[in-house]
């Protein structure tokens, strides 16, 4: 491991799973998952009645428990934070739980509050959108956390003690339904909700979805839509998706449920009784519509670990992409900094149409990570860093946006004779073709004005009259990678419909 980086372990003890991430951390605050085990233990449905988790269904999570300790051992993990949520907060014998699994498998673990598991999972979002307002819910195995937040900044949460298992075994019948059953868990939610004021004074946020039941609704829509880009993180679930799932889910019996495509055999029973809870709940506060994050509690102990004073990021994209260029990019910030500018001088010649904002975020993100495919293979980068932006962790981006930044910062010669949007046709707009070949020529042109990396042209001035463009280079004299310069000119000319006059600076 880097001397640089610490090695963090974040063990979440639920009410439907056990799980163990294994994180690489920055001292800056950034990280990087290495290791992910998950055990489903199903607590809540080993409460006894009378509200307690005896010691022989406390002894089966021992060995589970002792086995992420060794894990963690053998991956060198300096620090480990254990937490448990509703099913252990809520157990009558929630000390003595807790004590007896902490002295049994050696590791410290804290009861996360109500409040506590609602902040976490605000701190995951928000780190993982460049969102201003909005709610977020959290649905776990035996409790529900509501978060309403404005200007990036936690306002007020509410831990709910119902969940997707402990509300299946409630209301369902061994994970069956029918109309009255569901009409009974909406009522039971609803009559929860009313209580607290607040939840209906952000109508028309967006609402932000943890847990296995958001992102396994999200795998079945992406399979029903044949969808292009199969990342949950950031994929939206609009109104009518939502309400067709009510319509299906409830509907199918359980032994059918187990064989959906993009549903996991362990979640089939309790898929609807989390719909159930989600669908109410987002009708209630008016949400516009629901996106899934695939950062949660777990990222947010993290980040309350890290940075405890400012966990909140000013920026998602921003936190995301320096994270990304401290593990994977070989080469200084500086460099990418400068091509940045020298594309920023060149963009500004032209009256452009469409989002200006946009396109420069787009530009910004290409570069700073088309040198990413270089770590697989240096004469083949193009092709593996546009795997790997369509794959990669970059936070604070729609699904659009990711596909277009990647298309760009792959941008290469042999591009300009394609029609690169056809695969992504489901995702992208219709004007969103020419400017892949736009941006990414012009991206592809600024990289080769410094491809010594030394920045020997120190910057440019650009200056567009009559389609014609006067490309004033400065600094000093270019004499490695003029080349590249040549067949980068060709393919911005064409895409741009321009003629380019080059000026040198002088070797005088």
């Amino acid at each position: 491991m880097r001397d640089d980086l610490c090695r963090i372990g974040i063990i979440d003890i639920g009410s439907n799973s056990i799980r163990l991430v294994i994180y690489d951390t920055t001292q800056a605050g950034g990280y990087k998952i290495i290791k992910e085990c998950k055990y489903s233990a199903r607590l809540s449905e080993k409460i006894t009645k009378e509200g307690r988790l005896e010691k022989k269904d406390m002894d089966t999570i021992i060995p589970v428990l002792q086995q992420f300790k060794e894990i963690c051992d053998d991956f060198e993990v300096e620090r480990i934070r254990a937490g448990a949520t509703a099913a252990i907060r809520n157990a009558a014998n929630s000390a003595e739980i807790i004590s007896y699994l902490s002295e049994a498998s050696s590791i410290p673990i804290e009861v996360v509050s109500g409040y506590q598991e609602a902040y976490f999972g605000f701190l995951g979002v928000i780190n993982a959108f460049d969102v201003q307002d909005g709610f977020v819910i959290d649905i776990g195995g035996g409790s529900t956390e509501v978060t309403l937040f404005r200007g990036r900044r936690y306002q007020q949460s509410i831990s709910f003690p119902f969940g997707a298992v402990n509300t299946n075994q409630m209301f369902s019948q061994g994970g069956n339904w029918n109309a009255d059953q569901l009409r009974k868990l909406q009522l039971y939610v609803t009559g929860r909700l009313v209580e607290h004021d607040w939840l209906s004074t952000g109508t028309g946020l967006p609402l932000y979805g943890l847990g296995g039941t958001l992102r396994s609704l999200a795998k079945l829509d992406q399979r029903n839509r044949d969808y292009s880009l199969p990342n949950s993180h950031g994929y939206v679930l609009e109104n009518e998706t939502i309400e067709r799932f009510m319509e299906v889910l409830p509907a199918t019996p359980f032994e059918k449920r187990k064989d959906l495509d993009g549903l996991s055999k362990s979640r089939a029973d309790i898929i609807v009784s989390g719909l159930i809870i989600f669908h109410t709940v987002y009708h209630y506060i008016g949400a516009s519509r629901a996106l899934i994050s695939g950062e949660g509690l777990r990222e947010g102990m993290l980040h309350d670990l890290l940075e405890p004073e400012q966990p909140v990021r000013d920026s998602a994209l921003e936190y995301s992409l320096d994270t990304i260029i401290r593990f994977d990019i070989r080469t200084s910030k500086r460099h990418l900094d400068h091509i940045n500018k020298l594309a920023l001088s060149l963009l500004g010649a032209f009256d452009r149409e469409g989002d200006r904002e946009e396109q420069e975020m787009l530009v910004y993100v290409a570069i700073m990570l088309h040198r990413t495919g270089s770590n697989i293979n240096y004469y083949q980068s193009k092709r593996h860093t546009h795997y790997w932006l369509m794959n990669s962790p970059i936070r604070g981006l729609t699904h659009r946006q990711l596909i277009l930044s990647a298309y760009i910062a792959s941008y290469s010669t042999k591009s300009r004779k394609q029609k690169l949007s056809l695969m992504h046709k489901d995702i992208l707009l219709p004007s969103d073709e020419e400017w892949i070949h736009k941006l990414g020529t012009l991206v592809q042109l600024s990289i080769a004005l410094d491809s010594t990396e030394i920045g020997i042209v120190s910057g440019l001035k650009s200056r567009l009259h009559n389609h014609t463009l006067d490309l004033e280079l400065q600094g000093g004299q270019v004499l490695i990678g003029l080349e590249d310069i040549e067949n980068a000119l060709k393919a911005f000319r064409n895409a741009w419909s321009v003629k380019v006059k080059l000026g040198f600076p002088s070797s005088g």
